[in-house]
């Protein structure tokens, strides 16, 4: 009867966690009444925690059943518009997105549809909804100065005043938005730009940092700062109206002297002709993304190519064989920028290795998965938007890393055979 069948479904899938069987007994119950939007929507979710996104088209096909019987429902337009946007239907994701932001939309919701647009090259749009990140209650979203009443509105006048602009989130993100930081100063007398104390120097020196721009190490007191208004880093796209397509400083804004590379080559580079490769598998575990490295593992035929040297840029990483860890001999990101210059070129997955070497213009090959943050719009051309030296290797099928990584491999064996 179908009150057996929903009752065990209900049972192998609150009690049991045997969703498979769950699925099975939901989807038999259907036969008997498919006008329940919820039996829809758990059906969707299920295929979703069982098959993940291999299974994307039936959690769409489901969320569909669902959403016409219950065209209002928050839960099902939000599962409607992350499916078609993890599916590449990004006109259809667009209409759901829409759909959820006219039907009591949260500070989360605007958020999300802000990162969407982001990652669609929607830069002027998607800044602006993505200024609703510091409401969301993430932790890692956080609002970076507790001062609100001198918070900038984006609409007072600035002239002849300073604006305090303080990094938020990771050391990469202040990589990728510190281009962003001298175009400000058509809005500000002065600008104070408060970065991470290990990032200091290298910002301090890069040649975009001008008059009328001071950069501190946010070891500095803030209350000793003098300033009138303050925002956040990565507002600055917004604020400026930033479009994708003229994105600003694309190519080596950040620079190291040149005596203190030949220091660190002479300190910590072996001296001959092998070819020198960076690389860099793992970002910092404590951001709030999955999916961006690789097991150190999986380069293992990789390593093995005779003329090449392999040098590891992940910091606190055990390395075998002939691989030399230069982790160690970080003290800060100077230091970094030093050992960077002195590799012929850098593979990276998504973490600020990626970000410093394509700010440095040092050529790059950055490995990302089906699913990249949201801010690499631009990952099937010759170069990542954000940086002319990056060049992007994306997987078409999630955690699937074999075929770039035999596309890396090519590469290198002609670079060597060239060098």
């Amino acid at each position: 009867s179908p009150l057996k069948f929903l009752s065990l479904a209900n049972f192998y899938n609150l009690t049991l966690k045997d969703y498979k069987s769950a699925v099975n007994y939901y989807e038999k119950y259907l036969h008997f009444d498919d006008k329940k939007s919820v039996i829809y929507t758990i059906l969707a979710n299920l295929y979703a925690k069982v098959y993940s996104d291999s299974s994307l088209e039936k959690q769409i096909y489901y969320f569909e059943k669902a959403y016409e019987l219950k065209p209002d429902d928050r839960l099902i337009l939000h599962g409607l518009a992350f499916c078609y946007e993890k599916f590449g239907n990004r006109k259809k994701a667009d209409i759901y997105y829409q759909k959820l932001l006219q039907n009591n939309p949260t500070e989360t919701d605007f958020y999300n549809y802000g990162a969407f647009l982001i990652q669609s090259g929607d830069f002027k749009n998607g800044h602006r909804y993505f200024s609703h990140r510091f409401n969301t209650g993430d932790a890692n979203l956080k609002y970076p100065i507790n001062d609100l009443e001198r918070k900038w509105d984006f609409k007072q006048n600035l002239s002849g005043k300073t604006l305090l602009i303080h990094y938020e989130q990771g050391f990469g993100d202040t990589f990728m938005y510190c281009r962003f930081v001298p175009l400000m100063k058509k809005f500000a007398g002065k600008i104070i730009f408060l970065v991470q104390d290990d990032l200091f120097e290298i910002i301090k020196n890069s040649p975009l940092i001008s008059a009328g721009i001071d950069v501190v190490s946010d070891k500095t007191d803030l209350s000793a700062l003098n300033y009138d208004c303050h925002m956040a880093l990565l507002d600055c796209p917004y604020a400026l109206g930033t479009i994708a397509d003229e994105m600003p400083f694309t190519r080596a804004y950040l620079t190291v002297p040149q005596a203190q590379v030949n220091n660190y080559r002479e300190k910590y580079i072996n001296n001959n002709r092998n070819l020198k490769v960076g690389i860099c598998t793992n970002g910092d575990k404590n951001a709030n993304y999955n999916g961006r490295d690789i097991e150190f593992s999986a380069f293992k035929s990789i390593f093995n190519i005779e003329g090449v040297e392999f040098y590891s840029f992940s910091k606190d990483f055990e390395t075998e064989g002939k691989i030399i860890n230069l982790g160690g001999t970080f003290s800060n990101f100077t230091d970094t920028a030093c050992a960077l210059k002195c590799m012929d070129f850098v593979i990276s997955t998504d973490n600020v290795i990626l970000n410093l070497s394509g700010a440095l213009g040092i050529e790059t090959y950055g490995l990302f998965n089906k699913y990249p943050n949201f801010r690499w719009y631009k990952l099937s051309t010759d170069n990542v938007g954000w940086y002319e030296s990056v060049k992007p290797l994306q997987v078409s099928e999630n955690n699937c890393w074999k075929p770039i990584l035999n596309e890396i491999e090519q590469i290198i064996r002609q670079k060597s055979a060239q060098n």
